[in-house]
């Protein structure tokens, strides 16, 4: 009896299916083409609720890396314009004490952090102090020697730029003075109303000088901003103009006082100096 070859399940001319593994190029693109997930978005990112709860140095040093940059601090004498260093209510007293308080004044805003909170003003009032009072009083511009600007730009009135100057130089706090690292002076100081003489504008120069040169002994850096009312001259005519007078000014005042080293001085536009809110 003859034996039957058992028959094999899959057909002799069907071949298996083969696995195809992909390439790892394929795999990279499939990989690109995949969209990334997005990060969950916070609808109160301008709140920050757990700021007590921060170590105390932390939020001191965030204190301090929030106060403003250098400012320009503009210097008025009998403005309404005041810088205070504390916010009262208004009250009879209150307005008594605004008329008779005598010392020089100023339009810049005082630092917001003197605003915030009990720990901020600390902090703030380690860099930023009450300055530029007369005869010995209580100063009401909030100011920091070692970055502000101390400003004396035009004023209303005959002369009243260069009267202002001579007068907070004269009743200021001396110590003040000194400490004023940076000085800016504007051209309108050298000027008799709208009218400029160079003789007259000579003679102004070394007299300003002369008060920089004994009462501001810690200054650093001196500013001559060009007076943005004058007409009549290209900017270049005019920064010239103030080059040679204050140049032939700051040699006179350096041979009536040897000993005064004159500091870096530059002629520039208020519009590239720093705002007064830093």
């Amino acid at each position: 009896m003859a034996l039957q070859q058992p028959t094999s399940r899959r057909c002799r001319g069907a071949s298996s299916p083969r696995k195809i593994r992909p390439s790892p190029i394929t795999k990279s693109r499939a990989i690109e083409k995949r969209p990334s997930p997005k990060p969950a978005v916070s609808k109160h990112l301008n709140s920050f609720h757990s700021f007590a709860k921060l170590p105390t140095e932390l939020r001191l040093r965030i204190w301090e890396l929030s106060l403003p940059s250098p400012r320009l601090v503009p210097i008025q004498c009998g403005s309404n314009g005041i810088s205070r260093p504390e916010s009262s209510p208004t009250t009879l007293a209150s307005l008594r004490l605004d008329f008779t308080t005598t010392g020089c004044m100023s339009s810049a805003p005082v630092p917001v952090n003197l605003h915030v909170c009990t720990e901020s003003r600390l902090e703030a009032l380690q860099t930023y102090r009450s300055c530029f009072g007369f005869a010995r009083g209580p100063g009401q511009i909030l100011f920091n020697p070692e970055i502000d600007i101390m400003y004396f730009g035009p004023c209303e009135g005959f002369m009243a730029a260069n009267s202002q100057f001579r007068t907070c130089m004269m009743l200021c706090d001396q110590q003040d003075l000194a400490s004023v690292r940076r000085l800016a002076i504007n051209d309108a100081l050298f000027w008799i109303g709208n009218m400029y003489s160079s003789m007259t504008a000579a003679r102004f120069t070394l007299e300003v000088l002369r008060e920089v040169a004994t009462r501001m002994t810690g200054l650093e850096e001196l500013i001559f901003v060009p007076w943005e009312e004058e007409h009549g001259d290209h900017e270049d005519a005019i920064q010239g103009r103030m080059a040679r007078q204050i140049q032939t000014a700051m040699q006179s005042i350096s041979q009536q006082f040897p000993s005064w080293e004159p500091p870096p001085w530059s002629i520039v536009p208020l519009s590239e100096l720093p705002s007064m809110a830093g």
